[in-house]
């Protein structure tokens, strides 16, 4: 059976990437759609995007937002869109930085099909600026960490599993059937505005007993961290906004003594690397003790604290949960 896909791409001011990922698109085998949500860009992505729309030879569906929802809700809106004027019987969630192989979408319903008792699929991700180094093959789930598989090998050289079962799965390549979607559209988390959500996946993944697995001959290539800056400021935000986002979930998905463990370890390890991106060891136990007392206080990250953390560069100032 040749289920219908809905492949959900989110865009925000990054039409360049998101035509390259559909121009990729365009040559893939099997029953499936495109559902291209805009998070409320304020450049020329929706002009350029309807325009492609137009001479595309697969379906697009186009859904302007109007706001920055972030990456959880604007999947989870293109997600109700899509269960609404679609009815896909599977999702798959792919960043608009990404360019796919034609026969990626067939190798993961292959694998699909070969083990039932699998339900969510990740590909292979490769980097774009060297196929042939691996960004991610899912990954394992350890005590508050995750660790990823494979990440910087070469797969040529590499012997690499077709089917590697998989505890963590990347937001940036996340194929699941239609059923894990609530009835309000919903498949990852809200609390976060940017990053985390997938972990928090993961995580209820492994608590509901629901096997995952990485495809090795579904591949695709990944632009990494091309919407987003790389000065030491955004990656020092970007970063606290991570560790933070783990915590939280830590909080919600492990008992309090194993969270305090979790906690006191993460914030540890945080500082060393908040020093090397400040040189400054006082200011960097400083925003450690910072995450310190928000893992305990704070259900989510909203737009107002990525803001704070990635574009205003405010470590120091703690924020209301």
């Amino acid at each position: 059976m040749q289920y219908l896909t809905a492949i959900i791409l989110l865009n925000w001011n990054g039409s360049s990437d998101t035509i390259g990922c559909l121009d990729s698109l365009q040559a893939v085998q099997g029953n499936f759609c495109v559902v291209v949500a805009d998070n409320g860009s304020t450049d020329d992505s929706l002009d350029r995007l309807y325009s492609y729309k137009q001479k595309s030879d697969i379906r697009i569906h186009i859904l302007p937002l109007g706001n920055n929802y972030g990456f959880a809700k604007g999947n989870n809106l293109a997600i109700k869109y899509a269960q609404e004027k679609i009815a896909p019987d599977r999702y798959l969630l792919l960043n608009n930085d990404t360019v796919v192989t034609p026969d990626f979408l067939a190798q993961l319903q292959k694998s699909e099909t070969a083990h039932p008792d699998y339900k969510v699929f990740t590909p292979r991700i490769n980097y774009w600026y060297d196929k042939n180094l691996v960004w991610l093959c899912g990954g394992r789930l350890g005590f508050g960490t995750r660790k990823p598989f494979f990440r910087n090998r070469n797969s040529q050289t590499t012997s690499l599993p077709d089917f590697l079962p998989v505890t963590f799965v990347s937001g940036c390549a996340l194929y699941c059937p239609a059923s894990f979607v609530d009835k309000d559209g919903k498949l990852l988390t809200e609390r976060f505005f940017f990053g985390e959500e997938d972990y928090d996946f993961s995580l209820r993944m492994k608590k509901e007993g629901v096997c995952m697995a990485c495809v090795t001959t579904s591949v695709i290539y990944h632009k990494v961290g091309s919407s987003i800056s790389a000065d030491d400021k955004t990656r020092l935000g970007r970063w606290y906004m991570y560790y933070l986002g783990r915590l939280i979930c830590a909080r919600q998905y492990y008992g309090r003594f194993s969270f305090f463990l979790i906690r006191t370890v993460s914030c540890l390890n945080a500082a060393r690397y908040f020093k090397k991106c400040l040189n400054s060891w006082k200011d960097a136990l400083n925003i450690s003790s910072r995450l310190m007392s928000e893992a305990k206080t704070k259900n989510g990250i909203s737009y107002a604290d990525f803001r704070s953390l990635v574009v205003e560069h405010d470590y120091h100032s703690k924020r209301h949960p």
